[in-house]
Formats: structure tokens, sequence, C-alpha cells
């Protein structure tokens, strides 16, 4: 009898430990982006501990706040960039995974001189992002960081940091006569460098479109806009 009712005992109930959310610092200028993002994140069931719009509050909130990831714009406006950004979170909280969320697709187009992200950063252009649930895995891809040395670099266009510069410079209006004068070279230089780099972009101008109006238009659709407001 007491085998059978060893047998028709009823299992004991299993023990249910609670997984605690993941936490993240979204960093985000544009209101409308950082609403979007954060909401974004909390269907994915994780917990938008702080959302803030500029570097000084960023590193406030990681002075004064725990993260396991932070999910950071590339460009903040006026001041420091979203990977200075990002290496100042790393110096007070140096195991976090670090998110580049941006819509440049090369971070060069910020600036030519940016620097070079954390370790382990997770670089991603908005655009690429199809749904709530790839932004959750490349959250979770950041925050294994330590686990993978061979973290892939930040997207980079065919262009070289010259081309990249006198792109920008042409782009925002500057003759070829100015952007030499910037850079101390000749006209002839920056325009044979205009014409590398459309070559490079796989851009054809044709009778209807001039080079510089072509270059301009693929320069604002590789940062994620519709030209200079």
């Amino acid at each position: 009898m007491r085998e059978i009712d060893e047998l028709t005992a009823a299992p004991a109930p299993a023990i249910l430990t609670a997984v605690a959310p993941v936490r993240v610092l979204l960093v985000e200028d544009n209101s409308f982006t950082r609403s979007t993002v954060a909401s974004s994140l909390s269907v994915e069931g994780l917990s938008v501990t702080a959302a803030v719009s500029s570097a000084s509050e960023a590193m406030d909130s990681a002075r004064t706040l725990e993260f396991d990831c932070a999910v950071i714009d590339l460009h903040l406006g006026t001041g420091p960039t979203g990977i200075d950004v990002a290496h100042g979170v790393r110096r007070h909280q140096p195991g976090i995974g670090v998110v580049i969320l941006t819509s440049y697709a090369d971070p060069r187009l910020l600036s030519a001189n940016i620097a070079d992200p954390p370790p382990g950063t997770i670089y991603v252009v908005k655009n690429d992002v199809q749904s709530t649930g790839e932004l959750h895995e490349f959250v979770k891809q950041a925050m294994s960081w330590e686990d993978s040395a061979n973290r892939p670099a930040p997207p980079s266009l065919p262009l070289t940091d010259i081309q990249v510069e006198v792109l920008a410079l042409a782009a925002h209006g500057l003759t070829n006569a100015e952007i030499a004068k910037r850079r101390f070279t000749t006209e002839r230089s920056v325009e044979m460098t205009l014409q590398r780099t459309a070559q490079r972009l796989g851009l054809e101008p044709n009778d209807l479109e001039n080079s510089r109006v072509v270059l301009a238009q693929a320069y604002f659709e590789l940062i994620g806009g519709k030209g200079p407001a």
C-alpha cells in the first residue's frame, strides 16, 4: 500500500523563479523617436529604466542608476556623439551592452574624425529594423559582448575618410573652392575626389542631373534624411 501511495501521490509543485527584465538606458534626442523606441522595447518585455535626450542626462543616469544595456542614437545634436556617450557610460558601468541605433549608414558621415565605438557595440541602422523582435535581439547580442571577441565592426561605405569628408561638405553646399580652402588643397583635387566618390558609390549623373546634386541626394539618403533644413 505504501508503494501505491507513493506512486499516486501528487508531484510537488515546481518552484518558479522570477526573471528580472533587462534594464535599458535609452538615449535619443528626438522626442517622437524616443517614445516610439521606448514603447517597442517595453512591448518586448524590456524595462526602460531611463529614456533621456542628451549626453549630460545619459551620464547622470549612468552614475545613479543601473542598466544591462544602453541603446543610444549616434547624432545627439551639437556636442558629444552617441559614441562618446557610449564610452562614458561604459566607464561607469563596464559590463553593459551597447547598441548604437541611428539613421547614419556609416558613422563617419556624422564626423570624419569620429571615435571608434566601445568593444562589442552593435551598430544598427534604423531603416534596417523590421520589427520590435529584431530590436530585442540586438539588445541580447549587445549584452553578450564579452563572450564575442569577433563582434562585427560598424558598417563602412566603400569610401576613404577624405572622400566622406568632401562628400559631406559638398552636400551641404560648399563650392570646390571653399572645400579646397578648408582642406588646404586645390580645387582640382576636390573635383577629382568628388568624381572618385561618385564612382565608388555607383552614381552615374546624366545630362539632366548635375553631379553635385546627385552626390548630395546620395549623402542625405545615407544619413536617413531628405536634405538640409
